[in-house]
Order: structure tokens, then C-alpha cells, then sequence
């Protein structure tokens, strides 16, 4: 709403009238619909018995003659035929509005008995029930200021003497936007790739004048030899990653380090047959990259502001991580 206020003075003469507004508009919540599985209603024992049954688990001596693009494919295509089966998509709408850090449960269980106190003022229409669910309203709301000013202050006593995490909480205070992801409108992926296309072409520009380096000796090692991939070492591999996802992942990184003493022997497999063929999987050469704007900049300054942030399988980066093991192996 839109407040606005006139003031005059009738007893002096010099007084005017002043007339302001105040823009209290809060912003709107953005409801999008998304896809995603209810991974609280997935059946641990069912999806492990299904998956114990299938190719990835039963005879994997039986899969020695499947390139490395097969195998990746067959891992990527069974995962997911099972998570369809035991955990389907589904689409659900969700609202997205300014974030609310300080809510936690006791906010949460303070909401549910004030809808509670609401749904039986309204069945009933008692003087009673409605006093009671007026004087509930009152307690959430000063809950809700009590936990805002408690999160803040707390934030504050944190940073202290460190200038860079004050200026972002004070940031967050003030509900200004975030340094992260850029906004839809702010800059488009034509834009982001069009800075980087010309930024390569003024340093091949700028140098090509430039002499090449004569370099007389060159480093000619060469690994040819090596100890294969084991499934225990998979196994710890898997276990010590971390809980990140990436949207190309056939299934959570969670769930596949419950899973991770089934898995590992084909992963183990999976990962030798590219090491001996010397191929990559094709699946897994695929990224999501995400522009992060590192401090506000004016629309025409945007795209050199942004750096690239990747986001890889995580099959392909565990599969890297055991390439780096090698050397130390052999």
C-alpha cells in the first residue's frame, strides 16, 4: 500500500503544507512450478532389493565386453528407470519470495497452532475462540520479531572485525539483493557467451605478434602400466564425497553412498574400462555452467563482472578423482 500524509498549520503563517509518500509495497511472491521427487516416501528396502537384482549388481563379469559410453549409459538408465518405478516426479507449485533465514521450528510449530486457533474460530464463531486465536497471532508475530532481531544480532557478533561479512549482513538486513545467480532480465546466455567469444579474440589479437617460445626439452613420461581400480577403494571414494548433487546426476549423491557397497564394484568396473580404453564417457563431457555476478554492477558492465561456476556429474568428477590416484598407485 501507498501511504500518504498532508500536514498544515493554521496558526503560523509561515507553514506550508508538505505532502510525501511512503512506498510500502511488499514485493510479490513468485509462484513457479517444478519437478521433483518425494524422496521421503521412497522405500529404502524395496529400492535396494530392486537394485541388487539388477545389471548394475548381479553378474558384473558378465559387462567386461561394454565400452565405457555403454557402461555410463547403462548406470545412468538403470538409476533412473528405478527412481521412476519406486519414486516418481511429480510437479508441484511452489512460492518464492524474500528469504527468511531466522525461521526454525519453534517459528514453524507457533504458525501451525495459530492455523489451528484460526480453523476453529471459523467452524465455531465463538467470542472465546476467536480471543484465543487473536491473542496466538499476537505471540507469532512478536516470536517473528524476537527470532528476526536475535538472527541479525547474532550475524553482527560473528563478523566482527571482519569488514567484507559485516557489509553482507548489513546487505541482507537492508533486503537488497544478493551478490549470486543473475536475474532472467539482467543478462542472457547470448550475452554471457558473446563476452567470452571476444575477450578470446582480443588476446589472440593482441598477441599474435608475439614470437613463440622455444622450448627445447619436454617432459616424455608415460603411465602404461597401472593397478586397477579396486571396488573398496570406490567405496571409500564414495564415502568421503560430499552431499552435492548436480541436476545431471541420475540420482542424489546421498542415495548413492547409501547404495555405495552395491555400486562400487560397477563403478570400479566403469571406471578401469575407460582408463584401459583411454576414452571419457560421452555422458559425463556435459556441464551446467552458472554465471555468478561477485558484485553489483551497472546492466552494460554485467557480462565482465559474471564468472563461470560449473556444475559436472557426480560419476565424472568421482572418475577423475580416482585418475589422480593412479600415479600414486602405480
Amino acid at each position: 500500500m501507498v501511504l500518504q500524509r498532508n500536514a498544515a498549520a493554521r496558526t503560523h503563517t509561515t507553514t506550508t503544507i508538505v505532502t510525501f509518500s511512503l512506498d510500502m509495497q511488499k514485493p510479490r511472491l513468485e509462484h513457479l512450478w517444478t519437478t521433483s521427487r518425494p524422496w521421503k516416501k521412497l522405500s529404502m528396502s524395496e529400492f535396494e532389493a530392486d537394485l541388487e537384482a539388477s545389471q548394475l549388481c548381479t553378474d558384473v563379469s558378465a559387462l567386461q565386453d561394454l565400452s565405457a559410453d555403454e557402461l555410463a549409459e547403462l548406470y545412468d538408465t538403470t538409476l533412473l528407470t528405478l527412481l521412476d518405478k519406486h519414486c516418481p516426479a511429480v510437479r508441484t507449485r511452489r512460492k518464492f519470495g524474500p528469504l527468511t533465514p531466522w525461521y526454525d521450528a519453534d517459528c514453524r510449530a507457533s504458525r501451525r497452532k495459530t492455523r489451528i486457533l484460526e480453523r476453529r474460530y471459523k467452524r465455531s464463531g465463538a467470542v472465546a475462540d476467536r480471543l484465543a486465536w487473536v491473542h496466538q497471532l499476537k505471540l507469532m508475530h512478536a516470536l517473528y520479531e524476537d527470532k528476526n532481531h536475535q538472527h541479525w544480532r547474532t550475524k553482527i557478533a560473528d563478523n566482527k572485525g571482519n569488514m567484507k561479512k559485516l557489509w553482507q549482513t548489513m546487505s541482507g538486513i537492508m533486503g537488497e539483493k544478493p551478490c549470486g545467480r543473475c536475474d532472467d532480465g539482467d543478462c542472457t546466455a547470448e550475452d554471457f557467451a558473446k563476452y567470452f567469444s571476444d575477450k578470446v579474440d582480443t588476446i589472440r589479437s593482441e598477441t599474435s605478434t608475439t614470437p613463440l617460445q622455444d622450448i627445447p626439452d619436454t617432459a616424455s613420461h608415460v603411465i602404461d602400466e597401472w593397478s586397477p581400480v579396486t571396488a573398496l577403494e570406490v567405496e571409500k571414494l564414495i564415502s568421503s564425497s560430499l552431499n552435492k548433487t548436480c541436476q545431471l546426476d541420475p540420482a542424489p549423491t546421498w542415495l548413492i553412498k547409501e547404495q555405495r557397497s552395491l555400486l562400487s564394484p560397477f563403478i570400479a568396473l566403469l571406471f578401469n574400462k575407460s582408463l584401459a580404453t583411454g576414452s571419457f564417457p560421452k555422458k559425463y563431457g556435459h556441464a551446467i555452467v552458472f554465471p555468478l555476478q561477485p558484485r553489483r554492477q551497472p546492466t552494460e558492465e554485467l557480462s565482465s563482472s559474471l564468472k563461470p561456476t560449473i556444475s559436472v556429474e557426480t560419476s565424472g568428477k568421482s572418475r577423475s578423482d580416482a585418475v589422480a590416484e593412479v600415479p600414486r598407485r602405480s
